[in-house]
């Protein structure tokens, strides 16, 4: 089963994504900020990490900085999940740091599509 670590502040989109993902074969990790992803990542790598990009503590930027800047991490994919309104200077850093994004609010088999090909491509970093 392929592990997906879900990193969002909003517990009820946490609650439906992990429904969805689990239904849909994956096991799912949830962490609700940045600083409790990056925890858990060096604990036991996933497989992708699906992120939110405005969190306390640690916002998803900074959070997928810190996964490139270790080596178990650093491979990881990240797909950036967050609302409409990030500036261009913020797409800009999630175009660099990850491996694509989706924009709030979603359908779940986008999500799916998207997390699928993003698995089944090479990693080239």
């Amino acid at each position: 089963m392929r592990r997906v670590l879900l990193v969002d502040d909003e517990p009820v989109l946490r609650s439906v994504v992990r429904q969805f993902l689990e239904f849909s074969g994956y096991e799912v990790v949830e962490a609700a900020d940045g600083r409790h992803a990056l925890s858990l990542a060096r604990e036991r790598p996933p497989e992708i990490v699906l992120t939110d990009l405005l969190m306390p503590n640690i916002d998803g930027l900074d959070f997928c900085r810190a996964l490139r800047s270790h080596a178990e991490t650093r491979d990881v994919p990240v797909i950036f999940v967050t609302a409409r309104n990030a500036d261009a200077l913020q797409r800009a850093e999630m175009a660099r740091l990850g491996d694509g994004f989706i924009m709030k609010p979603f359908e779940p088999d986008d999500l799916l599509m998207i997390i699928d090909k993003t698995l089944a491509r090479p990693v080239d970093r």
